[in-house]
């Protein structure tokens, strides 16, 4: 036991594509404003953390920053979790984070990380301060009842975030209307550009309720089906037939999201000193921004991500190798 300040955790969660990372970059942004130590534990599914590069290249400055791939945050990397908050808990004051947010990755049922202040090596040095649940309105409102994975996260929330509003207000609307008839105790507060209004509740300051009584984390969440597969470019990549590749119905399965980073064929370095850009596929929208140099000054690797059920992974791979335009006089390499 020890008289320090317990490391304070807040949760964030929601579907892939929801706008988690943008949110979270928004709340770091704000601790190191406010003088805090604050570090970031990002998992996402499959083997490439493209979260964690997007949040590393905006917070150089973090206490720290931790990414687990390749597993469910919730499960089979519960351990790890444990782990690095253990690590951080035993850093010297001065050097150990007063704050930490942990994003989990949208295929994540949170039911499980609600009792991480009752781990043996947690126990009086580890608060949870919220979770809170980002929710895209450009997602089918009806998701709410389809999605039990969904209905889930935002059940557990003690904040909820409405992004996206500003592209569909209407959506916005009908979101709002059903998440405040299905959970009248939770707050609700839209979003524009992961940023939540002035005078809004404070994130960190949740009200974590205690489960429901026979309350199940397993049942109809799973996600077995989902498989996450990744690809590292070599050379530039064509912008247009990234986007008619991303933006056209599959021939085979759904593609639930895609990421990653990349420099694009004719597009000049920007004054920043980088020629990387990231990109977004969610809710059928395709988000293009640019990706500056990483805090020691290096460019980020160029990867892309996609996470779906029932695609072929051996044909994505092959149409995402066949973007590349490799400059005059170098080859194109085709190993996948």
């Amino acid at each position: 036991m020890t008289d320090r300040a317990p490391l304070e955790v807040l949760i964030v969660t929601g579907p892939l594509g929801a706008g988690k990372t943008t949110v979270v970059n928004r709340l770091l942004k704000a601790e190191v404003a406010a003088g805090r130590r604050v570090a970031v534990l990002i998992n996402e599914f499959g083997a490439v953390s493209v979260d964690g590069t997007l949040v590393d290249a905006e917070r150089p400055e973090l206490a720290g920053v931790e990414n687990l791939v390749n597993g469910c945050v919730c499960c089979s990397l519960r351990n790890d979790v444990v782990a690095t908050l253990q690590a951080w808990c035993d850093q010297p004051e001065g050097q150990r984070p007063e704050r930490v947010v942990l994003e989990t990755t949208g295929l994540a049922d949170p039911t499980d990380l609600l009792d991480l202040e009752q781990e043996p090596a947690l126990v009086g040095r580890l608060r949870l301060a919220g979770l809170l649940t980002v929710i895209s309105c450009l997602a089918p409102v009806d998701h709410l009842k389809t999605k039990p994975l969904l209905h889930r996260q935002a059940a557990l929330a003690s904040l909820i975030h409405l992004s996206k509003g500003d592209l569909d207000p209407s959506a916005a609307v009908a979101w709002e209307g059903e998440l405040r008839t299905a959970f009248r105790q939770i707050p609700l507060v839209p979003t524009r550009h992961g940023e939540a209004p002035e005078g809004g509740p404070d994130p960190w300051r949740g009200d974590l309720r205690p489960l429901p009584e026979g309350w199940e984390a397993a049942g109809d969440t799973s996600f077995a089906a989902a498989r996450s597969f990744s690809l590292h470019w070599d050379h530039p990549v064509d912008p247009a037939a990234l986007e008619a590749l991303l933006l056209a119905p599959p021939a085979q399965g759904e593609l639930l999201r895609a990421k990653g980073v990349c420099v694009f064929e004719g597009w000049a370095v920007r004054n920043d000193g980088s020629d990387r850009w990231a990109f977004q596929l969610a809710d059928g929208r395709l988000e293009i921004s640019p990706l500056p140099l990483q805090g020691d000054g290096t460019a980020s690797a160029c990867v892309a991500v996609v996470i779906g059920t029932g695609l072929d992974a051996l044909h994505w791979k092959k149409t995402l190798r066949s973007l590349e335009r490799a400059p005059a006089g170098q080859r194109r390499k085709i190993s996948l």
